[in-house]
């Protein structure tokens, strides 16, 4: 688990007419998840515009297990589940967790990176995205063994 959960700020348009948050609402608030945790590695939407790549998703699934309210103090915990061996494959799981510490839903993602030049799947991985990729195995691995 990465060590810094994402704070979701609820807008009115992520609400339904039941002022719960809708279901593509979790699409869309684990999609800057990730964007925003990339950014603090480094690999930043510029540093991909510049290098002609981005992360695509090749699946996506979500698991509601409690509506959340407009009024919720929520958090989303981003875990990885599994990479394969150069970084070019990544299945991540987010989980919503209240205040409470009551998960009210899971996101998982399977991503590809994606060369926007060519249209296809990036091969070899962007040198930068592999440096990312070590870098947050390596913090990975630190939370995992309990030393920070």
């Amino acid at each position: 688990m990465f060590a810094t959960p994402f704070k979701v700020n609820l807008r009115w348009s992520d609400l339904d007419p039941n002022f719960h948050l809708k279901h593509s609402g979790y699409y869309d608030l684990a999609s800057q998840h990730r964007i925003e945790m990339l950014s603090q590695y480094g690999l930043t939407l510029k540093v991909m515009e510049e290098q002609h790549f981005a992360p695509v998703l090749m699946r996506e699934e979500c698991i509601f297990f409690r509506e959340i309210k407009y009024t919720d103090v929520v958090y989303i915990h981003l875990k990885i589940k599994e990479v394969n061996d150069d970084g070019s494959r990544w299945v991540l799981v987010h989980e919503f967790i209240d205040d409470l510490k009551k998960k009210k839903a899971q996101l998982t993602v399977e991503i590809v990176w994606f060369d926007t030049k060519d249209r296809r799947r990036a091969k070899p991985v962007p040198e930068v995205a592999a440096k990312t990729y070590k870098l947050i195995m390596e913090e990975q691995e630190k939370l995992d063994s309990g030393k920070q």
